[in-house]
C-alpha cells in the first residue's frame, strides 16, 4: 500500500448509474458493449481499460468503464459518456489476484487506511482490464479525504 497523488483524470466510456444489486446485472452487458466498441475510444497508451466508481449515496453508484483520455479535448463517441475526476490523494494497491477477487483488494485498502487513521472517500479506480480477458495485475485506488 502507498499514498499517491493522481492528476485530473478523464475517462471516456460506458456509464451505468444504479443501485448496487442492479450493477451486478448491468455491468457484464456494459463491458461487452465497451469491448465491442473499443476502437471508438481514445488511445490511452496503456492498452488496458479502467472502471471508475463513485458512490452517490443511498446505495446508488455511478460506474464508468472505458479508457483514460490523455487529452482533455476529445470527441466522445455516440452513446458513450465522459467523466472528469479531479486530482487528489489516493491509497494505491496492486492486486495480483483474479478479477473475481478484486473486491478483496479494495477491502485491503480500507483495512490499511483504517490502521493509518485515514478517511477514504467515494471514488475508486480499477485499472487493468483487457478485452481478451487475460489475467494481469490491477492497479486499485481509493481517494483520501483526510
Amino acid at each position: 500500500m502507498e499514498i499517491v497523488e493522481l492528476g485530473d483524470t478523464v475517462i471516456v466510456g460506458i456509464e451505468v448509474v444504479s443501485d448496487f444489486a442492479q450493477l451486478l446485472a448491468e455491468m457484464p452487458a456494459a463491458w461487452r458493449e465497451l469491448f465491442s466498441r473499443q476502437d471508438e475510444l481514445p488511445a490511452s497508451g496503456a492498452g488496458v481499460f479502467v472502471e471508475a466508481s463513485d458512490h452517490l449515496g443511498d446505495d446508488r453508484y455511478r460506474e464508468i468503464i472505458g479508457a483514460v483520455a490523455v487529452v482533455a479535448d476529445i470527441a466522445v463517441p455516440e452513446g458513450m459518456a465522459v467523466t472528469f475526476f479531479p486530482a487528489g490523494r489516493f491509497v494505491h494497491h496492486r492486486h495480483d489476484g483474479s478479477v473475481a477477487a478484486i473486491a478483496g483488494g479494495f477491502q485491503a485498502i480500507y483495512d490499511w487506511a483504517a490502521e493509518q487513521g485515514l478517511i477514504l472517500g467515494n471514488r475508486k479506480f480499477d485499472v487493468g482490464y483487457t478485452a481478451d480477458g487475460l489475467q494481469q495485475p490491477h492497479e486499485l485506488y481509493i481517494d483520501i479525504l483526510g
